[in-house]
């Protein structure tokens, strides 16, 4: 309101040089949950790792002789979140991520991108391709036994819930 307004005695703001201001406070029950969103932009990576002795791998993450319902017909690969037991139960990494398996001679021969950016937490510690690329194939294209597995991720924030407040409820 202009000053104008205010000080005019016709409008009632004003009465004997003194105005009085009140406030109406509405309390409303809170929940005491709340979310941090902490975007990273630029924040990439690429890691290879050479693989010799392709069919003689033990089950790790990368399960050369698939996984489940899978095994022994595709090669299975999954990126998985490193330390993510030192992660509070309450915190999760926001990242998109391409895997490729490249050749010997560096020829790119299956590459898979995540649809959606994943989140990655402590009860989620990794994300991938049961049915990455069929088992046989990848054996035809490999020489002397080798592949290169490329992981490149960028990573695009990450999340942590708050501390409940005190006198909340669930």
């Amino acid at each position: 309101m202009t000053l104008a307004t205010f000080t005019d005695p016709s409008n009632g703001y004003l009465v004997d040089d003194t105005c009085v201001f009140g406030a109406e406070i509405l309390v409303i029950k809170n929940s005491g949950l709340g979310e941090c969103l902490t975007p990273i932009e630029g924040t990439s990576y690429t890691q290879e790792w050479k693989i010799s002795k392709f069919s003689t791998l033990a089950e790790v993450r990368l399960l050369p002789m698939g996984e489940s319902a899978e095994r022994n017909k595709s090669l299975s690969i999954h990126l998985a979140l490193a330390n993510s037991g030192i992660l509070d139960l309450r915190q999760k990494v926001n990242a998109s991520f391409t895997i490729r398996l490249r050749l010997k001679d560096g020829t790119v021969y299956a590459e898979q991108t995540a649809k959606n950016s994943l989140w990655f937490s402590h009860l989620s510690p990794s994300w991938g391709w049961p049915r990455y690329a069929s088992l046989e194939r990848v054996q035809d294209y490999l020489v002397d036994n080798e592949c290169v597995v490329e992981a490149e991720v960028t990573i695009l924030g990450t999340d942590r819930q708050l501390p409940r407040l005190l006198g909340s409820s669930s």
